[in-house]
């Protein structure tokens, strides 16, 4: 693991593989780059993969101050011009991950070659607000704990907790959260409204529901993928943490839709 320093904030990360092109992980609302682990060992033997902690989540610095989503827009664009990355890249993002890659796609067309989105928090109802606003002063008033058990029965529900192991260890992850990064992240989300401007997306799109997924169900993902001129749609056995709950379904949809996507024409620019 290392840390890199960016304008405002430091940021846990790891670059690894071997490919050629390089892919960019974007993890969901209260995870660390570790939800990815189990779709590494497919994924590094094609592409160059960096994912890393978000602001205010895992290792990364958990800044006092409210965060929102052009901050981690800032932040990825800060870690890709650092390492050089210069040519386009191929994201992969897990629902509140997706809204990053989205906004970064739509803001610099022409230096993202491809986009997965799963599980994708794209738009964020009225009552949803209302929750995530309860959520996050119920965090750091009380304590991850308060809120570990009601969040994870909905993103995390029992059905598929198929992996006893990998649940408990997210589980403790989740609860690892600093409070006050953990709600700067809620409503950093809230604000997100994404949909209106997804027919302006110019990449090719893979968006994956998952068929337990409480939070996205598959129709409401199945809608967001008809607005995207260029999207392939599939749904796995998932719930809402996708590379948790259904690493190697994830790894192998990725792995094909990716390489696919290295021999158009905005990977090869």
């Amino acid at each position: 693991m290392n840390w890199i320093g960016l304008d405002h904030v430091t940021l846990r990360y790891t670059l690894s593989g071997r490919g050629e092109h390089t892919l960019v992980l974007l993890h969901e609302l209260g995870g660390t780059l570790e939800s990815f682990d189990g779709l590494m060992p497919a994924l590094e033997q094609r592409f160059r993969v960096l994912r890393y902690d978000q602001r205010g989540a895992g290792w990364s610095e958990k800044p006092r101050a409210p965060f929102f989503l052009a901050d981690h827009i800032s932040d990825l664009r800060q870690l890709l011009a650092m390492f050089r990355l210069t040519e386009p890249v191929m994201i992969a993002g897990v629902a509140a991950g997706a809204a990053i890659a989205v906004s970064h796609a739509l803001e610099t067309p022409h230096a993202v070659s491809a986009l997965a989105l799963c599980a994708p928090a794209l738009t964020v109802a009225s009552e949803r607000v209302r929750y995530l606003a309860e959520r996050s002063e119920r965090a750091i008033s009380k304590g991850m704990a308060a809120i570990t058990d009601t969040s994870l029965d909905r993103s995390f529900p029992p059905v598929m907790r198929r992996d006893p192991a990998a649940y408990l260890a997210y589980r403790a992850r989740f609860l690892a959260n600093d409070p006050v990064g953990y709600a700067h992240a809620n409503m950093a989300l809230a604000d997100v409204r994404l949909e209106e401007r997804l027919g302006q997306l110019i990449q090719p799109c893979l968006v994956l529901s998952g068929t337990h997924d409480l939070l996205r169900p598959p129709e409401a993902v199945r809608q967001l993928a008809a607005l995207i001129p260029h999207a392939t749609y599939a749904e796995i056995d998932s719930g809402h943490i996708m590379p948790v709950q259904a690493p190697e379904e994830m790894a192998a949809r990725l792995y094909g839709f990716f390489t696919k996507a290295t021999h158009s024409p905005l990977v090869r620019a």
